[in-house]
């Protein structure tokens, strides 16, 4: 008969065990939940993006999600459960077109790697070591640039980067140093640069900023987004009270867009002025 202190070690170790296995289990269904845990946890997420009424999004939880490799690979991220139909933006953020789909993330909420389409157990164990690797992202992004500071396509990846984790601030900072960069290996990121910076702004309501960069986009760029240009430059204006200047980017954006929803939210913003 073993002793009672063996039996007891044993006992906490399957405890341990099944903790463990519990714990890999744990789906979090609030975006905000996750996504700060995971920063405070320093782990990726994992997005399990469904709907009620898709079958194989039921196949996936009941067949593929407990499988023990599986489960193994999950325990290393924040895992998160949610009905895509609830979730408008989450899905135009990270192009969901169909369910189910599988999203990767860093712990900055910036996609590393994405499934499309009903998976078999290989393939999502395959692409969590993957996305796991890519965890560091800011990390290996900011190590490339150290070792060429100039590279305006890094640049722009690094302000793209701090935008999805809504780091504002930062995201302004490396547009513009992209925009600004003289390298000349990649001159056509110059137009999404500015275009991004001039977002940047309006995120951090620096209207007076946002107007001007919007401005100088459509001046040095004038075949480019000029439709988004005027809408969000229009926005910009409203927000200031400038109602003319507004109603005029509006109108111009409105005649430019052919899509009937967002005719109507043009539409709406000018029927508020």
């Amino acid at each position: 008969m073993l002793p009672f202190s063996k039996i007891r070690s044993i006992l906490l170790l399957i405890t341990l065990v099944f903790a463990s296995e519990m714990t890999a289990e744990v789906w979090e269904t609030s975006v905000e939940t996750a996504f700060n845990k995971a920063k405070t946890e320093g782990r990726p997420i994992f997005i399990d993006v469904y709907a009620d009424w898709c079958g194989y999004c039921k196949t996936l939880k009941k067949e593929i999600y407990p499988k023990k490799e599986v489960r193994k690979e999950m325990s290393k991220f924040v895992l998160l459960s949610l009905d895509g139909d609830k979730f408008p933006n989450l899905k135009k953020k990270y192009g969901v077109t169909g369910y189910p789909t599988l999203l990767f993330l860093d712990k900055n909420g910036s996609l590393t790697e994405k499934i499309a389409g009903m998976p078999d157990h290989k393939m999502v164990i395959k692409t969590l070591r993957s996305a796991y690797s890519k965890r560091d992202k800011e990390v290996n992004l900011l190590a490339e640039l150290e070792k060429d500071p100039e590279n305006n396509l890094l640049l722009l990846k690094a302000g793209e980067y701090y935008f999805e984790a809504k780091e504002y601030k930062k995201a302004a900072d490396y547009f513009y140093k992209s925009f600004a960069s003289e390298d000349p290996r990649m001159p056509e990121n110059k137009h999404k640069a500015l275009f991004n910076l001039g977002l940047s702004f309006s995120e951090l309501k620096n209207w007076e900023k946002a107007i001007k960069t919007f401005s100088l986009y459509l001046d040095k760029f004038p075949t480019g987004h000029s439709k988004a240009v005027l809408y969000y430059r229009g926005g910009a204006y409203s927000s200031l009270g400038k109602k003319t200047e507004a109603k005029e980017d509006l109108k111009k954006a409105l005649e430019l867009s052919s899509d009937p929803e967002e005719k109507k939210e043009i539409q709406d913003l000018l029927n508020g002025l």
